[in-house]
């Protein structure tokens, strides 16, 4: 039977709790709990049989100030103990609380999971026997000081999380205790992966025709599915991120965070703390309790790492051993951490003379081209020109507010004729500086401008490191007849500009693949 709990309001007055106590002492009944509030006492004894109840009530109600007397099923305190664990049992953080003497007085079922430890193995238990005697919580207990997300790792339950400290203050300003949140390393890598609200791309969205990309594509999905690493080759502007992300999207960590990072773009010297993470004080101007690395944040998803060419040698041996043993050391740290990440890396750059030079790591780069991905530059998937034309259209005009719903079959074949050197990057480049350029709502030839019409000419030979002195020669050939048939439209013509016969003209366009407006036999 559950004990009898009384709420006795009354007008307060001396002598008042002494006068119910004597009663109760009288009837040799044990006040188990008693509650002082103005003008209200809640009072807990044990179970009474009705009729021992009903006499009891009203010898109480005849005390001199009791004004009403009725029954509750919780004393005050049990009400509030209730309510905080109900707060503490929904909240996803973990909550870690110790007294004075450093006893871990609370510790809620989301500790539990985080930590990995039940709660009856913990409570009541001394804080450092549990968890790390360095912790910053101590301090906080011991001379009131607050902390933020510093990170902890547990080593005896393999637990990672992020810990926030505040000290317990009583009415007076005293420290009576101290309080932990804990949040777990994962769900922190979730939640940013959620706000930040990456770039989800699959292979749906990658716009093609061509049987070029096609046999990318068909390829790019049957490897999606797996955990080996795959090096993306292709030129610079060809979507080598995007089918990165695609792979990303269709692979059974599509849930998980997808990490992209252009090795290109960070200084040498601050690479490796990107990558690798640091600890508290491993160097001079290092944030306070230091700070995961990209592949530790990336636990459980992907990595991508572009211009993967552009790493510097001696963090080619630290990428080595992630790849082989899946684990990671911190800068200035003595554990090895280890993490679950698929790499996926990419560049344009001819890795095997970079290894001949000895400038890239032979081993590396068999650990990296697992499965090697070649991503065709545009000139040779001329068929997806005008399918990426008019989404690029539709996507600009929108983007600037712009009537502008259609391009000219001049306009089209100008940048069908074209060889992209900057690829799909320079398409849509070309596409927007047509919009901004155009007046009317549709896109003529004249809005068709192309990066080297505001180049000046080069006089480096640089071209030809990447292709042979006849490809140069056939490409500025085609160049050259492009811009004339611009201004002139028949055979005869052509070759009186360019000091060629009419019949020389029309089997160089042939060779090309040009043809002139007006059909000539």
């Amino acid at each position: 039977m559950d004990n009898l709990r009384l709420r006795i309001t009354n007008i307060d007055r001396l002598g008042l709790v002494l006068d119910v106590s004597q009663i109760l002492a009288t009837r040799q009944l044990n006040i188990i709990s008693m509650e002082l509030e103005i003008s209200t006492i809640y009072l807990e004894i044990k179970a009474l049989t009705p009729a021992e109840k009903q006499t009891l009530l009203h010898e109480l109600s005849s005390i001199p100030q009791v004004t009403a007397i009725s029954e509750i099923s919780l004393m005050p305190h049990q009400v509030r103990s209730e309510q905080l664990n109900a707060v503490l049992t929904s909240m996803s953080e973990g909550i870690i609380g110790i007294d004075l003497e450093r006893r871990i007085t609370q510790y809620n079922p989301a500790a539990e999971k985080i930590v990995r430890l039940p709660a009856k193995d913990v409570l009541g238990r001394q804080f450092e026997e549990i968890f790390p005697a360095d912790s910053p919580l101590l301090d906080t207990l011991k001379y009131g000081t607050l902390y933020n997300n510093r990170e902890i790792v547990l080593e005896q339950t393999k637990s990672h999380y992020l810990s926030s400290g505040r000290p317990i203050i009583d009415r007076i300003g005293r420290i009576i205790g101290a309080v932990t949140i804990i949040k777990d390393i994962g769900a922190v890598r979730e939640l940013v992966y959620t706000v930040t609200g990456q770039l989800q791309i699959t292979f749906d969205e990658i716009l093609y025709t061509s049987q070029a990309m096609q046999r990318v594509v068909t390829l790019a999905k049957s490897i999606a599915k797996g955990e080996s690493t795959v090096l993306i080759r292709g030129e610079t502007g060809t979507g080598k991120e995007l089918i990165a992300r695609a792979l990303h999207a269709a692979s059974p960590r599509s849930s998980k965070i997808f990490v992209p990072l252009n090795c290109a773009a960070i200084p040498d010297t601050l690479l490796e703390s990107e990558l690798f993470g640091y600890e508290d004080g491993a160097f001079t101007g290092a944030v306070k309790g230091g700070k995961q690395g990209l592949f530790e944040f990336a636990n459980g998803g992907t990595i991508f790492l572009d211009e993967i060419g552009e790493i510097p040698s001696h963090l080619q041996a630290k990428l080595l051993r992630v790849l082989q043993e899946g684990k990671v050391r911190r800068i200035g740290g003595t554990r090895e951490l280890p993490v679950d990440v698929r790499i996926l890396a990419a560049t344009n750059r001819n890795l095997e003379n970079m290894i001949t030079n000895r400038i890239f790591r032979e081993d590396l780069y068999y650990r990296l081209n697992v499965i090697p991905l070649f991503i065709p530059p545009l000139r040779e998937r001329r068929d997806d020109i005008p399918l990426l034309v008019q989404f690029f259209l539709k996507r600009c005009a929108a983007r600037l507010h712009k009537n502008v719903d259609d391009l000219s079959q001049t306009a089209l074949e100008k940048m069908c004729n074209y060889h992209w050197p900057g690829n799909i990057r320079e398409l849509e480049n070309v596409i927007e500086r047509a919009v901004n350029i155009v007046s009317g709502d549709i896109i003529l030839g004249e809005h068709i401008i192309f990066d080297q019409d505001y180049t000046p000419p080069s006089t480096s030979t640089a071209p030809a490191c990447n292709r042979t002195l006849e490809q140069i020669i056939k490409e500025v050939e085609r160049d050259v007849l492009i811009k004339a048939m611009n201004s002139h439209t028949t055979s005869r013509q052509l070759g009186a500009v360019l000091g060629l016969s009419h019949t020389a003209v029309l089997k160089k366009l042939r060779k090309h693949g040009l043809a002139l407006k007006h059909n000539e036999n």
